[in-house]
């Protein structure tokens, strides 16, 4: 019982954090709100890495980013539902909005390593030096991949009417 106590108290301290996250990713709200449940669950089972994690707030937001590639994954198989539809979800100040949208269309798209590196590229802002030492990829090799992810999302940007 102690440890859905603690997943309260992480729910009410970072579940708005989580849910914004997930509404960016996924662009609807009852898989935002699917995403976030599964990831809370994970932390349940899990709560002693969260306990132990070097940077908690982090460790929540890996864990919500698989949850929401979980079902980007389930929701390229079914391919059915047509164009999505979408709240636009704020963004970090250096990250271009149209772009940022883009990328997380192809998100579904994206190798496991793309998908982390897209993330951290086009919604979190951060540094391809950060990406790199977040990833355990070379710095070269990040900026390969976010090159890669940026002419993906660009063919989808010329694409769209």
């Amino acid at each position: 019982m102690e440890e859905r106590a603690d997943a309260d108290a992480l729910y009410r301290r970072y579940g708005f954090l989580l849910r914004r996250r997930c509404r960016t990713l996924l662009r609807d709200e009852a898989l935002a709100d699917d995403a976030l449940h599964e990831a809370f669950m994970n932390v349940i089972r899990h709560l002693d890495r969260f306990q132990t994690a070097e940077e908690p707030l982090r460790f929540l937001y890996r864990t919500v980013d698989n949850a929401c590639f979980d079902q980007l994954r389930k929701r390229r198989r079914r391919r059915e539902d047509g164009p999505l539809g979408y709240e636009p979800a704020s963004a970090h100040p250096a990250v271009d909005i149209e772009l940022r949208d883009a990328i997380v269309e192809v998100l579904g798209d994206l190798s496991a390593d793309e998908r982390r590196i897209a993330v951290c590229a086009f919604v979190d802002g951060m540094s391809q030096g950060d990406i790199a030492l977040e990833v355990g990829l070379s710095r070269v090799t990040v900026n390969k991949k976010i090159g890669t992810i940026r002419e993906r999302a660009r063919v989808l940007l010329e694409a769209s009417p």
